[in-house]
């Protein structure tokens, strides 16, 4: 998901996916091996020449990829998959479709919509698919199952992790920077907005990506283990200040294209962005290094991490059993398919969650970079309350941006609109 996926979550993701998400799985029974490209799930199912709806929203390099391996797994199994981008944010098309009675059989996104979907009851938008998939989740690294299940309903199976890293140009960085004050540095040197050149390329009023600086200092923006808003603490205050001072470095126009186009162009030195962009930048960059984001008073920012997920839409519930048998047959086949794994992986950077891919030693150096990175994050929360922070942080991120508010007044101007919504 570019900016799609990552506008308010989001990068997956968004993940991209991700807590101690570094680990993956081993399915029960004959399905989980994927190594010979073949079934994930019960492969009896695959002849069934049913077919299922699958909605992407996918960043250009991975959603050629996608559509390779749907047809890979059409022509291997004889199902049909009409996979469609329906256009604008998958959620608003969801909202629409869904209770229309044209939804889509599964979608793929970060974990982060689980809770709030899975609450929605007029009408559902989930579907339980504990009785359906016949993987094993325990392949699965736990922070991978644990996001695909929401109050003992399983609504997805998982198949990436992903966060927030430092991409930087080798042509024009010759060591990465290990903290803000070195990165800071280097910036100074190329940053000349009057002839185009800029020190870094950052969405920066997207939450999930700012979420490491506001983070790093310890603060939660929403601790959900007790459902406390922490924007307004002193902690989130402290990283909101460092986050300030990489606004000054970025494009004026905060838009997700516009700032990927500084960088895409070797217009800056540095970007940050997930994997899921990693692909594009590969094909724009000559020599394109990863990183972790720098330490700040040396703190390591924790970022978001998500989860990547096929998820089972409420579609399913009437749906012909053919139909249910395709959509939870081609998430089990893509999700245990260590080929595809791997292949994501050295590809688009995405962390496997796969626990016979994990700790597979040719991974490499970029993927190892996020993972290193989602290890110093924090899980995304699911909980549905998270819905009502997005908003008013992306719109408080927005006005210290344009210079319309001091950056603590913004995070309490936030965390009071929070609250009132829960």
């Amino acid at each position: 998901m570019n900016e799609k996926r990552r506008t308010l979550l989001k990068a997956m993701g968004g993940s991209t996916a991700l807590a101690g998400l570094a680990g993956c799985i081993s399915t029960g029974g004959d399905g989980g091996d994927g190594s010979d490209g073949g079934d994930g799930g019960d492969s009896g199912e695959g002849g069934s020449g049913g077919s299922a709806r699958l909605w992407t929203d996918l960043a250009d390099s991975e959603d050629e990829a996608m559509s390779e391996y749907v047809s890979q797994y059409e022509s291997e199994t004889g199902n049909n998959i009409n996979k469609e981008a329906p256009g604008g944010e998958l959620d608003q098309q969801l909202e629409t479709a869904i209770p229309a009675g044209d939804g889509p059989d599964s979608w793929i996104w970060a974990h982060d919509w689980v809770g709030r979907f899975a609450v929605r009851e007029d009408p559902p938008f989930l579907y339980d698919a504990s009785d359906d998939v016949d993987v094993s989740l325990d392949g699965y690294t736990q922070a991978a199952r644990e996001a695909a299940q929401f109050d003992g309903g399983l609504y997805g199976l998982p198949f990436a992790s992903e966060t927030v890293a430092l991409f930087y140009n080798e042509d024009i960085v010759d060591e990465p920077p290990e903290t803000m004050e070195e990165m800071v540095s280097i910036m100074d040197e190329h940053h000349d907005p009057d002839n185009g050149q800029y020190g870094l390329s950052f969405p920066a009023t997207d939450p999930y990506q700012a979420s490491g600086f506001i983070q790093a200092y310890g603060g939660d923006i929403f601790d959900e283990s007790n459902l406390e808003v922490g924007l307004d603490s002193d902690a989130c205050k402290q990283g909101m200040d460092a986050l300030e001072t990489l606004y000054g470095y970025t494009p004026a126009d905060p838009g997700y294209e516009s700032q990927i186009v500084a960088f895409a162009d070797g217009l800056a030195p540095f970007a940050i962005n997930g994997p899921w962009i990693l692909g594009d930048f590969q094909n724009d960059v000559d020599n394109l290094g990863v990183t972790t984001l720098p330490t700040i008073d040396g703190n390591h920012p924790r970022s978001y991490s998500g989860i990547q997920l096929f998820y089972f839409s409420s579609m399913l519930a009437d749906a012909d059993p053919s139909t249910v048998d395709v959509a939870t047959d081609l998430a089990e086949w893509y999700t245990t398919n260590e080929d595809i794994i791997l292949t994501n992986a050295d590809e688009r950077g995405y962390i496997p969650v796969l626990t016979d891919v994990v700790g597979n030693e040719d991974l490499s150096a970029e993927v190892q970079a996020f993972a290193e990175q989602v290890d110093y994050g924090v899980p995304m929360p699911s909980h549905p309350d998270m819905d009502s922070v997005w908003n008013p942080l992306t719109e408080a991120l927005e006005r210290v941006f344009n210079g319309e508010q001091e950056s603590a007044a913004a995070l309490d101007q936030a965390a009071s609109e929070i609250r009132e919504a829960l």
